[in-house]
């Protein structure tokens, strides 16, 4: 189950990677299968990249992302 935080975390990233890149993500199945929001964040560090590039603007999004799932944590 999510709180609040960890499901406005999830749209952000969702919105921002798109939904196919999300359903076929490891952190979509670590989700699905039960995975603590410490587990799981560590998947949000992994898209930072932008044509195998490492986007400054990217990592401080992410980083913002995972501080607020992480957070959530009921």
């Amino acid at each position: 189950e999510l709180t609040q935080q960890m499901y406005d975390a999830l749209v952000s990233f969702v919105m921002n990677c798109g939904i196919e890149a999300f359903r076929n993500s490891t952190l979509l199945k670590m989700l699905n299968a039960g995975r603590s929001a410490k587990d799981i964040g560590p998947q949000f560090d992994r898209w930072c990249h932008d044509n195998g590039k490492v986007v400054p603007g990217l990592v401080r999004r992410r980083a913002d992302e995972r501080k607020m799932f992480e957070l959530g944590i009921a």
